[in-house]
């Protein structure tokens, strides 16, 4: 009888234990730093156009699907850029958080307010984003990027 108890509990927690396995682990404190300071360092290119440190960045597949939800590619980002009809203000991501899958899959998601210039006009946009890192060949590489405008900052 109690063999039989052992076994039906076993049934019980044996999805359980196959659940955990797909779910984000906290991570790793030094490869949360390494992507951090990935991701600082993809902001500062974006405003200084420095397109050799993005190219090597992104992925060779990478794809960011923009708030409007039309899909760009690895070359379409880097003429962007580089497109001297906009000039992107300096910015820092809000609120991020890092969640990891795996050794290999970094997962950031926070928010960030882009001000700058386009055809001399100026904007202002909050964004929200997800950035999906993967350890490819040793080093850290964005696969993708999804961004989502948010409503503008209400005054008090």
């Amino acid at each position: 009888m109690r063999s039989i108890l052992v076994f039906l509990f076993s049934l019980l927690i044996l999805p359980a234990a196959f659940a955990q396995r797909g779910a984000p682990r906290p991570p790793d404190p030094k490869v949360a730093q390494q992507v951090l300071q990935l991701e600082h360092r993809w902001n500062e290119a974006i405003v200084s156009r420095d397109t050799a440190f993005i190219s090597g960045l992104l992925a060779s597949d990478f794809l960011h699907i923009a708030a409007d939800g039309s899909v760009n590619d690895k070359k379409t980002m880097l003429r962007a850029v580089s497109n001297p009809n906009s000039v992107i203000n300096p910015f820092q991501s809000q609120d991020v958080r890092v969640r990891q899958y795996g050794k290999n899959t970094v997962i950031l998601t926070g928010w960030f307010l882009q001000t700058g210039t386009w055809l001399g006009q100026p904007f202002a946009l909050r964004l929200r984003y997800t950035d999906v890192f993967v350890k490819l060949n040793g080093r850290w590489q964005a696969v993708s990027t999804q961004v989502a405008l948010l409503p503008a900052a209400r005054k008090s």
